[in-house]
């Protein structure tokens, strides 16, 4: 009896459609129904074929960078209006590095030489506040006195003591074509632009293969911890997540920026300090030594800036990489890998899982500089083949 009360007020399709006044309108209203639904299905249909990438990382780890190259290789690039919109970001970075090292000098007491830019130093912390002191060029040319001065460049060759963008140098020595009413910033100047990530950035393009084109959504998400929280939006039926240094999920790890690791290293900094205070996290760094086929590795996808090196060769050795570059990227590559295959738990876990929890899950790393086009088109190939590979186990056609 229960049952019939309940299928009383149960609604059937038919009902659906009895608040129409006349059988045309009813009709009509079924037809619409019909279509929409055949749309949503044909929608799921195409978004099952689509390959989607969720990039993950911490803070300024290159994520918006990657997905700058993307949009360059595979879309045809940025329009005008694009590249124009990027001129307030450069001249913010430019006044954010300006102020950093300002800060940093006063801190470490290093003078400035030039007694008359004492002028433009006490201009630019003044207007250090005011979000929009950027945009005018008066605020450039004090700028540009002072990363001019000796006492200047003395505190950016101790920039390996304080928080510095990775940008800073690049754009300040090229403050006199950016302050020209006809500057539009190139590619090279995009890609190491730095702006907050504050919402869910998405990307589609497609890539042949085999005939045919395989279709690619990829989502930018803010890698700050206040941000992390907008990371669940995307992950349903993600295909693969690169992580920046029930599905055959595959997580590729991009090791980035060994550009910056090799150029901190240069300059005297290395992960020693690190390692004394953190042995639980670094464990074994100084007994650690790469084995000939790591080395080889890691020297096939360093980037080449001139001629001599752009000759690839199956070397353990080239005069422009320190070892110390080398060993501590290969370093942070195995300590990743391990912690991937359950070998290595740096902190206990809130939820436990069995040993073989990973096993459905893949793994694959590349050494990549997210500003190297040549670089990162090399690690998208390698990228693409596994995550192809990957959806078409999903799906159980290999």
């Amino acid at each position: 009896m229960q049952e019939k009360i309940k299928s009383l007020f149960r609604p059937t399709s038919e009902d659906r459609f009895n608040i129409y006044q006349s059988a045309e309108e009813a009709k009509n209203a079924k037809l619409r129904n019909k279509q929409i639904s055949k749309v949503l299905k044909q929608h799921k249909k195409e978004e099952l074929k689509k390959l989607k990438i969720l990039l993950l990382g911490t803070a300024e780890s290159g994520k918006s960078t990657i997905t700058k190259q993307m949009k360059i290789i595979h879309s045809n690039g940025f329009d005008m209006s694009e590249r124009l919109e990027k001129i307030s970001d450069i001249r913010r970075n430019i006044q954010q590095s300006i102020v950093v090292l300002l800060s940093a000098m006063d801190r470490m007491k290093i003078p400035l030489h030039n007694k008359d830019n004492e002028l433009s130093r006490d201009f630019i912390m003044k207007e250090a506040g005011n979000p929009e002191s950027h945009r005018r060029n008066e605020f450039l040319d004090h700028v540009e006195k002072l990363w001019n001065d000796a006492g200047m460049q003395e505190c950016y060759g101790k920039s390996h003591g304080f928080q510095l963008i990775d940008c800073a140098k690049y754009f300040l020595d090229k403050i006199p074509e950016i302050k020209s009413p006809a500057y539009v910033p190139s590619d090279q100047d995009i890609l190491r632009c730095r702006s907050l990530t504050t919402s869910i950035q998405h990307t589609e393009f497609e890539v042949p293969d085999g005939g045919h084109q395989v279709k690619f959504d990829v989502y930018d998400v803010g890698g700050q911890q206040g941000e992390r929280k907008k990371w669940i939006q995307v992950f349903d039926s993600v295909t693969a997540i690169p992580f920046r240094c029930g599905l055959f999920v595959s997580v590729l790890l991009f090791i980035n920026k060994i550009d910056v690791l090799a150029e901190k290293i240069a300059r005297g900094r290395d992960i020693a300090e690190l390692t004394k205070l953190y042995p639980e996290v670094f464990p074994n760094f100084e007994k650690f030594t790469p084995s000939k086929s790591d080395i080889m590795e890691f020297l096939e996808a360093y980037p080449s800036y001139n001629n001599e090196t752009c000759k690839k060769s199956r070397s353990v050795s080239r005069h422009d990489v320190h070892p110390d570059t080398i060993k501590t990227a290969v370093y942070i590559k195995h300590l990743f890998m391990k912690i991937v295959r359950g070998e290595l738990q740096l902190r206990q876990r809130i939820t436990q899982q069995a040993p073989n929890w990973h096993d459905g899950h893949s793994c694959e790393y590349f050494y990549t500089c997210a500003i190297d086009t040549n670089n990162v088109q090399r690690v998208l190939n390698g990228c693409r083949s596994l995550i192809i590979q990957n959806h078409l186990r999903r799906f159980g056609i290999i």
